[in-house]
Parts: C-alpha cells; sequence; structure tokens
C-alpha cells in the first residue's frame, strides 16, 4: 500500500494555510516547503556545481538536469529534517551542521501535469569527498553531471549557447564521460533562482 504523503501549504509569504496531499498541492498550485541541497566542488583552483540527472521514467522533467539533492518537506517538518535526500538519492550522509543555509526562495514551475510552486530552503555543501562515495537511488537518478561554474553562467546569460560537462556514474568508477549541455538540459527552474544559486557561489570562491 502507497503511504499518503502530507504537506503544508502556505500563501506566497508563507503564511500557513492548512495541509494537503502531496497530489493535491501539485494539482492545485499550492505554496509549500521544499528541502534545496547544492553540492559544489573545487577542482584545480575551479568551482563546480554538482547536478543529479533525473531518472528518464520519473513522471516531471525526466532525464533533466537537477539540483543535487532535493525533496518535499512533510507536514510539520523543519527545513534541516530535509538533510535525509542526501542519503536517500545520494547515498551520503552529512550532518545538518555541514550544510549552509542561504535562506529562502520562491520558485515556480509549470509542467503539462503539474503546477509546482515551491518555498525553497536552500543550503549549500562544498563537497570534498569522492563521487564514487556516491550510491545513487537508482529509480530517481541516473547520473551526476558536474558543470563549472564560470560555464553555466554563461550559458544562463546566453552568451554560449552550450557548454561541456562531465557526467559521472559512481558504481562505474571514478571516470567521467563529456557532455554537451544547453539550457534545455536543465530544469527550468525560475531565473531568480538560478541568479540566487550562482551569486551565492560567486561570494563562495571569490
Amino acid at each position: 500500500m502507497v503511504r499518503k504523503e502530507y504537506i503544508d501549504t502556505f500563501t506566497s509569504n508563507m503564511e500557513h494555510t492548512g495541509v494537503k496531499l502531496r497530489d493535491e498541492v501539485h494539482s492545485e498550485g499550492l505554496w509549500h516547503q521544499t528541502f534545496h541541497c547544492w553540492l559544489w566542488r573545487v577542482e584545480n583552483g575551479k568551482a563546480y556545481l554538482l547536478f543529479q540527472r533525473r531518472h528518464s521514467q520519473k513522471k516531471d522533467y525526466a532525464g533533466l538536469l537537477d539540483i543535487t539533492a532535493a525533496g518535499h518537506l512533510e507536514a510539520g517538518e523543519r527545513p534541516l529534517d530535509g538533510v535525509r535526500e542526501l542519503r536517500e538519492e545520494l547515498g551520503i550522509d552529512l550532518d545538518p551542521s555541514q550544510l549552509t543555509y542561504t535562506g529562502v526562495i520562491s520558485d515556480s514551475i509549470k509542467g503539462d501535469n503539474i503546477i509546482d510552486n515551491e518555498l525553497g530552503h536552500v543550503f549549500f555543501h562544498e563537497y570534498q569527498g569522492s563521487l564514487t562515495d556516491f550510491r545513487l537511488q537508482e529509480d530517481e537518478v541516473t547520473s551526476i553531471v558536474t558543470v563549472e561554474v564560470g560555464h553555466f553562467r554563461l550559458l544562463f546569460t546566453h552568451e554560449a549557447e552550450s557548454i561541456a560537462g562531465t557526467e559521472f556514474v559512481p558504481v562505474h568508477g571514478p571516470a567521467g564521460v563529456e557532455v554537451k549541455l544547453t539550457m534545455g538540459d536543465f530544469v527550468p527552474h525560475e531565473r531568480t533562482y538560478y541568479e540566487f544559486i550562482l551569486d551565492h557561489l560567486a561570494s563562495c570562491v571569490e
């Protein structure tokens, strides 16, 4: 039997309005809280963002690149309760104290079958381990793609039509495969959302 998932609902100003089933939240376009954790790393003096590639059988945004680890907060949960997503999706354990909290940003995405109005609690972590330590959730995440932050900014600002990334399937070993990426390869978060992510990383690596 599939467990029903209940989620707190809010106004866009984060005023609590009630509790609804997850499917109702998405079908009605209700605002709700989510946990977003971006992992980044430094290699040869350059900063890289780690994206997860969503499984090809996912209901929404199948095969696209998205936040390293993310998930919905269930009714009554606090933002840091979402740290479980790192373990569930990536197979790594991080203590909440290792995450840097940067605040809440609203992010509205409309798809064919979903109106996803999120109040995203955004966390960052500079990951210094090996990607081979990841154990990806097979039905959720296909691979990890690393993208140089400066190159992603050029793509995001339309100064480049495509950029190179490196795609890793951790169980296959440390060697990655170079992939060509356009903005169409990424989940279509709002422009203000990606600006928020890039601006924070710029402050980290200055």
